[in-house]
Order: structure tokens, then C-alpha cells, then sequence
């Protein structure tokens, strides 16, 4: 089984389009998976047992980190950054106004598997739809990966326009869970905007979002077409 890549346009410098690729992820594999994958050829421990070892492996992690330490595995490198701004070099830590953020980089050997073993199979875009290419915060001093709740943020694409009239068309967010999988039924629309053209939404980002991983989507409609989403590849987060 191989990815696939779709080619959108990013915009134009010095006079030239400009293009890239966004990949298409069109499986999802859960601890579960992983499981079923160790068990498919034979394996001289029970599935559960093999459970609770992967349990106390990530618990160990989760302890170490917990406790200040930078964790490196094969797979991943565990850490923590932190966030907020300092009044001088004897300020200090403090909680009402500095947060923590997990931070995760790739492992040597999953890079490694990655970067030289992954097929990947160009996927044609047949169907016109929203694309969004690009997120970004506009509440000061907040990075581009999160959504601040209470504060305006934009979008930039290409057919974004959508219908506000329409209660099936808008730009929607929507949770996502720790698997990664998207939760449609419990999206939440965005009422407040301040600017939708075919290009660029910008927005409002609702009182009321609880902190989490979100998506964002565009739906819209085409003429005759039916409904058509739009997706930002970027997971972001509420802190």
C-alpha cells in the first residue's frame, strides 16, 4: 500500500506560478492496528500481554517526560517548549501567564524508514472544491498551529467562497481524536467573519472551544454540484 500526493498552488513569485504537494493519508493506523500486526504472524506472547507491555512503554515515557526529561526513542523525541512572554532574565515561570507545550520531533529511525522508504503515487484532483493551503493565527504573539479562542485568524487558498446564507456551506472545526480520525457529527460552525473571498476567509474563532485537536473545513457548492469540503492538512490545537 503506498500514499498518494494531490498538486495544488501555493501563489506566485517573481512572476511564476508556484506549486506544491500535499499528502493524502487514506488509512489511519491505531494502537489497536499495531496489535493486529504484531499478532498476524505468530508471536510467543498473548495479545494481551503484548497489550500491557506497549501500556507500560508509554506509561514509562509519559513518567519520564512528566518529570522534565527529554525522551528520545527511535520512533520519536519527546519534549517540551514554553510558551509566553518574560519580563527580564530574573523573571520566572509562572502559569497565569506562560503555558507549556508538548513538543514531538520524528526519531532517527522512523525519519530514516520515511524518508527513504515511503511510496507515494500522484493522485489526480478531478472534483473543483475549497482548498485551503494556508493557516494563520492572528492573535499576537500566538503561533500558527494553534486556534485562540476569542480572536480572529485567516485562511488562504484558493475557492472559498461559500454561501453564508446556506446552513450546509461555511467554514467548520472540527474535532479531531487522539487517532487522528476527524468526529464530523460534532463540528462546530464559525458565524463571525470579517472578510470571505474565493482566496481568504478571515474569522472569529468561538468563545466556547474547548482545548483539543481540530480540523478546519470549507463546504461549499458550485453551481449545480452538491456539497464540496475543503480541508486544512494541519491538525491545530487549543491549549
Amino acid at each position: 500500500m503506498s500514499a498518494s500526493y494531490k498538486i495544488y498552488k501555493t501563489g506566485y513569485s517573481n512572476g511564476d506560478k508556484k506549486y506544491h504537494a500535499k499528502v493524502q493519508h487514506h488509512q489511519v493506523v491505531t494502537d489497536d492496528d499495531i496489535l493486529d500486526m504484531m499478532m498476524v504472524n505468530g508471536s510467543p506472547f498473548t495479545r494481551s500481554d503484548t497489550e500491557a507491555v506497549i501500556n507500560r512503554y508509554h506509561n514509562a515515557i509519559n513518567y519520564a517526560a512528566s518529570n522534565g526529561a527529554q525522551v528520545v526513542t527511535r520512533s520519536a523525541r519527546y519534549g517540551f517548549t514554553i510558551k509566553g512572554v518574560f519580563n527580564g532574565p530574573q523573571d520566572q515561570f509562572d502559569r497565569s501567564r506562560h503555558q507549556i507545550v508538548a513538543n514531538v520531533q520524528p526519531g532517527s529511525e522512523f525519519k530514516e524508514i520515511v524518508e527513504s522508504g515511503v511510496t507515494v503515487e500522484k493522485e489526480a484532483n478531478h472534483k473543483k472544491q475549497p482548498e485551503l493551503d494556508v493557516y494563520i493565527n492572528l492573535y499576537h504573539g500566538s503561533p500558527d498551529t494553534e486556534l485562540s479562542p476569542g480572536h480572529n485568524a485567516r485562511i488562504l487558498g484558493n475557492r472559498l467562497r461559500f454561501d453564508l446564507a446556506d446552513p450546509e456551506q461555511g467554514l467548520f472545526i472540527v474535532p479531531v481524536d487522539a487517532a487522528g480520525l476527524l468526529n464530523p457529527g460534532e463540528a462546530i460552525k464559525v458565524e463571525e467573519f470579517t472578510r470571505v473571498t474565493p482566496k481568504e476567509i478571515t474569522f472569529r474563532t468561538p468563545d466556547t472551544l474547548s482545548p483539543g485537536l481540530y480540523k478546519l473545513e470549507v463546504r461549499a457548492k458550485y453551481g449545480k454540484s452538491g456539497l464540496r469540503i475543503g480541508e486544512l492538512e494541519d491538525v491545530l490545537t487549543v491549549i
